[in-house]
């Protein structure tokens, strides 16, 4: 069965079909073909994956970095990157990295960072006389922080389909987000140095001053968040939702670049973002049932002890398969299909699920700049009018940088796992 399931979805999606459909059609055939199960169980599926309050925590975080874009947030932010590194050799690139670390801070979507930063500083770079190919690649691993650092949307499904707490995953991305960030950062300034990149003019303390004033209501949403859960005064979901409350009156009232006009159109594009991830969740849950009925999990665990116990070991071949995967695979239905499968694996081995949750949002945030399904790469190409096909060679060194950070990550817990221990002991 999981055989037909495979080809199936191979198939579909060699023909163009996009993935939801893929997974949902090709499990769908399977229970008609293999199973005497009714068909309704589809629906049923689908419907109960979807009936989780804590879900509601994806409409409404995608709904708050909208309304911040809207509201002028990133270019504020970009502002105070500027003044802090701009005047550093190569600075718009490393500029690009910061300013992206900034914005995944209030908003938990890689694409929505990507497009926020790289609408103003991509051709901010091209105008500087940067290499569009460099630009674009500069952009697409910036922007994939956006799911590292929290609030983070893969982080909220990892944590619904592990039932772990989203507060501690929280947590524990921040530490491995800014070693990527710095680590994109110090490449950048290897290049800048090789190449002679410009410098631009070195921003006076009075004017960093003022630009971190300026966006220091945008750093605020994200001390709310993280506070309001820790303190346990609200969940992670509700958090949400204070932080679309939050995003609408600072846009709208000390800003004041966020219109009334503009909200119909937020509304409708975090929608449309909402709909494609649900129908994603909702699809994959036919397959999980089956992945559980057929006894996958520990047919690979089983299949995976065969060729090493070793811990090590394991961890190395489950990073190559989310490597590939992430290649191939948006980052919803990746975490909903590969998750049920080594989850039970990682922790009777010993390893913390928080831990294996971080692990797996960023071998998947690599996998969002790397080519052929990489939404960050697709969106740089698109505002640096670049074909992948010449960005790849350029982006090459800045994925090494950040698959380092994550083995370093794997094989060095207490990187991922001191803050949450710390602020949120279980």
């Amino acid at each position: 069965m999981i055989s037909f399931i495979l080809a199936s979805v191979c198939a579909l999606l060699l023909i163009g079909v996009p993935v939801a459909f893929a997974i949902g059609l090709s499990s769908a055939g399977a229970i008609f073909f293999f199973t005497r199960t009714p068909l309704i169980i589809v629906i049923q599926k689908m419907f109960s994956q979807l009936d989780s309050f804590p879900l509601l925590a994806i409409p409404f975080f995608i709904l708050s970095g909208t309304l911040m874009d809207r509201g002028g947030i990133s270019r504020k932010l970009i502002d105070f990157a500027m003044g802090l590194i701009g005047h550093v050799r190569g600075g718009l690139p490393m500029v690009s990295t910061l300013a992206g670390m900034f914005f995944a801070s209030i908003s938990g979507s890689a694409q929505a960072s990507t497009a926020a930063i790289g609408s103003v500083l991509i051709p901010s770079m091209k105008e500087k006389g940067y290499d569009g190919g460099f630009c674009a690649a500069v952009m697409a691993t910036a922007g994939s922080i956006g799911v590292i650092i929290p609030p983070s949307i893969p982080m909220v499904i990892f944590a619904l389909t592990a039932n772990v707490s989203i507060g501690r995953l929280f947590l524990g991305g921040y530490i491995p987000g800014v070693l990527i960030g710095l680590a994109l950062i110090g490449l950048s300034y290897l290049f800048a140095i090789r190449h002679n990149f410009p410098t631009e003019r070195r921003a006076t303390i009075s004017e960093i001053w003022q630009s971190f004033k300026q966006s220091f209501w945008a750093f605020g949403m994200a001390v709310i968040i993280m506070g309001g859960i820790l303190l346990g005064i609200f969940t992670a979901t509700e958090a949400s939702v204070v932080a679309v409350v939050y995003a609408f009156v600072v846009g709208m009232f000390i800003y004041r670049n966020l219109k009334f006009r503009d909200i119909p159109e937020a509304l409708v594009t975090s929608g449309i973002i909402t709909g494609i991830c649900m129908f994603c969740v909702a699809t994959t849950a036919i397959l999980g049932w089956l992945i559980t009925r057929e006894q996958l999990p520990e047919k690979v665990a089983a299949a995976m002890l065969e060729i090493t116990a070793h811990p090590a070991y394991i961890l190395l071949m489950i990073n190559i398969i989310y490597l590939f995967a992430g290649t191939i695979l948006d980052t919803t239905p990746a975490i909903l299909l590969l998750v049920p499968i080594f989850l039970p694996l990682v922790t009777k081995l010993g390893v913390d699920p928080i831990l294996f949750g971080v692990m797996t949002v960023i071998n998947l945030a690599i996998g969002m700049c790397t080519p052929p399904v990489g939404v960050t790469l697709f969106v740089a190409c698109s505002l640096a009018n670049e074909p992948i096909s010449r960005v790849i060679k350029i982006l090459l060194p800045y994925i090494a940088v950040m698959v380092a950070v994550l083995m370093l990550i794997t094989y060095v817990p207490v990187v991922v796992m001191t803050i949450p221990n710390w602020l949120m002991p279980e």
